[in-house]
């Protein structure tokens, strides 16, 4: 497989992503990329690393599946069918000395530009219409970690000290899938079909918190960590508070 065009490809994957979700942050940007593929969110943030952000020295090239799997993403069957639409989109037009198809593409941009000027006109309506209204219909989602989950808030609000965390953008999947849980010896740690793990953890003081999903801890920004049966077996009680909840021995 030629490689000439990775820089292309990861780059428009990423701005396609940028188009799909609110969050631009190179996270979650590559957590959205590999929902839709089957491609690792670290394999995708080396790739902007190495092709957009060009760290030239500090990554290897992605493999030729991950490149294909890309283009499956941009809609694409495959690398070569992108290589294909790309060559023939680049080839330059043949000239014409038709005159009258000259007349008549004269015509046809005049009456384009008039379009542009017309379509101009209301979007600039539009804007004054907008930013005439009162601020409750401009607000910014933005979200904030209480307790267990992101909550919604309005991105202007000054927070009281005492919630020690920090407003963020809004992001739909670190939104609806990052939460804090409490588990038991009868959680779902791993995946039953692929035996991924289903669980996150950090312990600071002595005291192990879990999580639905990797990431940062949303208070003190600690790097989770990947569930292991080493920290089940030690760590995770046989029954949780609930009564309904212990084990049958």
């Amino acid at each position: 497989m030629e490689r000439n065009y990775l820089k292309e490809i990861v780059s428009e994957s990423f701005k396609k992503a940028e188009s799909e979700i609110p969050s631009h942050s190179r996270y979650a940007l590559a957590m959205h990329i590999a929902d839709k593929t089957t491609l690792s969110s670290k394999t995708l943030e080396r790739a902007y690393d190495k092709y957009v952000s060009n760290k030239q020295s500090k990554y290897k090239n992605i493999g030729d599946s991950s490149v294909s799997l890309l283009c499956k993403y941009l809609g694409y069957n495959n690398y070569e069918e992108y290589i294909t639409d790309n060559l023939v989109s680049k080839k330059p037009k043949e000239s014409t000395t038709d005159p009258l198809k000259s007349t008549r593409d004269d015509k046809v941009n005049k009456r384009s530009a008039l379009l542009i000027i017309v379509l101009l006109i209301c979007a600039l309506g539009g804007a004054v219409y907008f930013f005439s209204q009162p601020p409750s219909s401009q607000i910014e989602k933005c979200m904030i970690w209480v307790k267990t989950e992101y909550q919604l808030i309005d991105c202007t609000t000054n927070l009281p000290p005492e919630y020690r965390t920090h407003v963020l953008p809004y992001d739909k999947n670190k939104f609806k899938n990052f939460k804090k849980v409490e588990v038991t010896m009868v959680t779902n740690f791993f995946d039953e079909v692929t035996n991924k793990p289903l669980v996150w953890y950090v312990k600071s003081n002595d005291k192990i918190e879990y999580f639905s999903s990797p990431g940062l801890h949303p208070v003190t920004g600690k790097t989770l960590r990947v569930i292991t049966p080493y920290i089940i077996d030690k760590y995770v009680p046989m029954y949780s508070n609930n009564k309904n909840s212990f084990n049958s021995q």
